[in-house]
């Protein structure tokens, strides 16, 4: 059984980091971590989507190695301390090679369905794709054993993002697991995680 990517990526980010992003954007703190919560599910159904392409694989994490946004994940106690604004350009590159010329839409449509401004939603894209890629790489995931994992994920994946980004991504209303779909966001799991973090 391969370990829940989502859980695993949301306990990087410490109650520091969020305090952090919100005195960039001014936000409420339960809408800032709804939308990480759904960028980081975004970022992986459009990981999903791209996985088959070995060398766009490849070319992502490698992008992702050298930032500086890497190099502060403190990788052996599993978290992420703190952050400067780093990874607005460092997250674009991976943002533009992923999503095409959907990442206009998806950033629109996770500002709509969260209720953040434009510009949140798409620096937490940013930081969200960094912090997906980084785990990647640090785990030294395959392409083809990622896939794997992925697919075996994907609907609790689609589970925790808003309805508008499926349809944009390509997949259906229809494609959600029954007992969650009543609330997608005021009973997600980094919620919990968030709230019963002490640090």
């Amino acid at each position: 059984m391969n370990p829940n990517l989502q859980i695993e990526l949301r306990r990087f980010i410490s109650s520091n980091v969020v305090s952090k992003l919100n005195k960039f954007y001014f936000e409420n703190d339960a809408l800032l971590i709804k939308a990480i919560d759904a960028s980081i599910g975004t970022i992986l159904i459009g990981a999903y989507n791209k996985i088959h392409e070995a060398s766009l694989y490849n070319e992502l994490v490698e992008i992702v190695e050298v930032t500086e946004f890497y190099k502060e994940i403190d990788f052996e106690s599993g978290r992420l301390l703190s952050v400067d604004d780093c990874y607005k350009d460092e997250g674009n590159k991976l943002l533009k090679r992923i999503f095409d010329n959907k990442k206009s839409r998806i950033t629109e449509m996770v500002s709509n369905e969260v209720g953040i401004k434009s510009e949140t939603a798409r620096e937490v894209l940013n930081f969200s794709a960094l912090l997906v890629f980084s785990y990647f790489n640090y785990k030294k995931q395959v392409q083809e054993d990622l896939q794997s994992t992925l697919e075996e994920q994907k609907r609790g994946i689609l589970n925790s993002i808003p309805l508008g980004i499926k349809i944009i991504l390509g997949f259906s209303s229809h494609e959600v697991v029954e007992e969650k779909s009543k609330s997608r966001f005021s009973n997600s799991i980094f919620n919990h995680i968030f709230s019963n973090s002490g640090s």
